[in-house]
């Protein structure tokens, strides 16, 4: 459940977050405890997502903009169950270098602090910092960056409107308002699909991808 919760609302006819909804916002990230700036999504480049539907965004952040509209301000408190989830040591994983490989050769993008897409047996893909290279294995930790923090947001609704049909069947993609990390098994490879090693690189963002 959410710690603290400021929710500031312009009373006016405007649009309201809800179920089929496409919403931008922006906002500070911060470590609670701390006060550290974790990430920043500014006005000019905003988060996005469509309420409902991108179901990767964190829970604690869909329950706060529930009902905001356009120029609503949310500043809200949230503890690692609504947020970016508790650390868990499994997910610290050793990984055969064979599944980094190309063309026989150690792919360049592994290295220790990197952040590399791994797809695992089932196809599903999970994002990972690289620990630990050694000649023989590849110590990753598929834990969200943030995992275990009690984080701030601070933000502001920058649009809401009906979203597309297009933006109802979107491609995965999300900032730092996603969790989508955890456990790889012994199948991970550095893929984009079978067989291409092409696929293995860094991500972007906050380390959500």
């Amino acid at each position: 459940m959410c710690i603290t919760k400021k929710i500031k609302v312009n009373m006016d006819n405007k649009e309201k977050i809800d179920n089929g909804k496409f919403v931008a916002f922006a906002y500070t990230l911060k470590d609670a405890d701390t006060g550290e700036v974790l990430f920043e999504a500014k006005p000019s480049a905003p988060d996005v997502m469509v309420y409902g539907v991108s179901q990767e965004v964190i829970p604690g952040l869909v329950a706060t903009i529930k009902g905001l509209g356009k120029g609503d301000r949310f500043s809200v408190t949230l503890p690692p169950e609504v947020a970016f989830g508790p650390r868990v040591e499994e997910y610290v994983q050793q990984v055969p270098v064979e599944a980094f490989m190309r063309d026989g050769k150690m792919a360049v993008e592994v290295k220790e602090g990197s952040v590399l897409d791994m797809m695992t047996n089932t196809g599903d893909i999970v994002s990972g910092r690289v620990v630990k290279v050694t000649p023989e294995i590849i110590e990753m930790d598929f834990n969200h960056p943030f995992a275990g923090k009690t984080v701030d947001f601070d933000g502001e609704i920058i649009e809401v409107r009906d979203a597309t049909e297009e933006e109802l069947h979107p491609k995965h993609a999300c900032g730092c308002g996603c969790s989508h990390h955890g456990g790889c098994d012994d199948s991970c490879d550095c893929s984009g699909k079978e067989g291409d090693k092409e696929g293995c690189g860094c991500g972007d963002g906050c380390g959500c991808h």
